[in-house]
This record gives structure tokens, sequence and C-alpha cells, in this order.
């Protein structure tokens, strides 16, 4: 019987097709009280002048999340920020170019901290911002949230510019879809709200219930937000009073600091 080290000698990996495998990072940020993802447009075939989720092909050096690491770097001029993998689209025909399984990733990123710039593979790079994804297809299972020809899925350009589905490469509203679902779904038992503050450090309830506001797409309740994150939070020790905001007009409110879990996850 031959050896490990024999059958690795003679092991023949050409026997098996191997598939292209992609990241894609959905960089997320809140700013004028709207959830905005960062898309690139491309200059290059396939889907040339189509709005895309920034991504590109996993290395053979590395694994699926220091690709991520690396991708949001160039991408979005930012480390060490939340960063989490969505989910593996993995549909057939999903790139016309070849086999292609792309492992998605979510970003948070405070606006300020945010320098985008449109890479070698794109003319330009914008936040669009989150508008008019409801509806039974964003419960759907991930391959299947957005089919082509979807005019339902609707960003807005920093100029007023309104894209739906069909302006984007792949299958990118599905996996758009996919993450909004994700995010809406996390907010009330993760800390991921957070990951959009700019100065975790000091903040008050009114701009955390903004980020919440943001990403579900709807108002909250004032009250009900607030007894919710001080019963939550508060009384758990994740978040302590700082003091008054000071150089406010009328009545100041308070400060807060939100103190991340032990790991220094989300």
């Amino acid at each position: 019987m031959q050896s490990e080290q024999q059958f690795l000698q003679n092991y023949d990996p050409s026997q098996y097709e191997h598939p292209s495998v992609t990241v894609d990072i959905l960089i997320f940020t809140v700013a004028d009280k709207k959830l905005r993802l960062l898309l690139i447009r491309r200059n290059t075939h396939p889907f040339q002048g189509k709005w895309a989720i920034p991504g590109g092909f996993l290395r053979m050096d590395e694994s699926a999340d220091d690709a991520a690491e690396r991708r949001i770097s160039e991408e979005a001029g930012v480390k060490n920020i939340h960063l989490e993998q969505l989910y593996t689209f993995s549909a057939v025909g999903r790139d016309p170019r070849t086999r292609v399984i792309s492992i998605a990733y979510i970003a948070t990123v405070p606006y300020g901290r945010l320098q985008y710039s449109a890479g070698s593979e794109a003319d330009e790079a914008a936040l669009f911002a989150i508008d008019g994804i409801t509806g039974e297809s964003l419960n759907m299972h991930p391959e299947k949230a957005a089919m082509p020809g979807d005019s339902s899925f609707i960003l807005t350009g920093p100029e007023g510019e309104i894209i739906t589905g069909n302006d984007l490469a792949f299958d990118h509203a599905k996996i758009i879809r996919t993450a909004v679902q994700r995010m809406r779904g996390k907010l009330n038992y993760t800390d991921l709200a957070f990951g959009f503050l700019e100065d975790p450090s000091s903040f008050t309830l009114t701009e955390l219930r903004l980020i919440h506001e943001a990403i579900l797409g709807h108002p909250l309740d004032i009250g009900n937000f607030r007894r919710t994150i001080k019963r939550e939070y508060e009384a758990a020790g994740r978040i302590r009073e700082k003091g008054l905001e000071k150089g406010t007009v009328g009545r100041p409110a308070m400060l807060y600091s939100f103190s991340q879990t032990p790991d220094g996850s989300l």
C-alpha cells in the first residue's frame, strides 16, 4: 500500500474541474439617514458599463477572509472594521466567463472613514442609497432572492440616478437583497448597528436610532426604541452614560459609550 506522501506525489489534480472563486464585498454605510452601498461601474467585459459590488478573485496563497480584508482595504481605504461572511453564491451560470463561486461579505463602515476609489476594473465608484427593497422576495432563499429583470429593486445614486436590478452586473441584485435581509434580521440580537457609529465611545441614542431606521427602511417609535436599548444594553453593561452633550442648542442629549464583546466582535 502506498504512503500518503507517495499518493500526493502521484496525485493528478487535472482529473477534476476547478471552479474559480471570488469574494464580493458589500460595503455598507449610513449617511443622511439612509443605508448606502458602495458600487463600482465596470469598465471591462462581462457586464461592461454595469454597476457591481466590489470584489475580486481569490488568490492561491490567501484565505477567503484574507481576500475580503485585502479587497475592502483596496476599495474603501479602511481596515479593522466589522466584516462578516454573508453567503456563498454558487448558482450555475451566474458568471458568463466560467464556473465562478462567490463568497459574499458584509462590511459595516462609518461614513467618515470611507476613502473609496474606482480601482483598475471600474470607471467610477459611488454610494447608492438603498430604496425599494421590500416585498416577499426579501425573505426568499438567497439563490432565488432576485431574478433577472427585477425592476422593483431600487438604488439611488449621489446625483439622483436611479437604477434597478436590471442595471446590476452578475447576480448582484440577489446578493444585495440577501445582505439587507441579513442585516435587518440581526438588528435585534447583535451589535451590528454599532459598527456604523462614527465614534462608538461617544454617541447619542438618537444617532443609534437613525442607524436602525436606515437599515430597516422605516421609522421607529422613539420611546420604545429607548426603552429597548436601555434594557438590552445599558442594563447589561454594554453601553454606559458619559454625561450630557455639550455645545448644543436646547436640551442637551445624553452621551453613551459602547463596549465591544470580549473577543472584539460586534
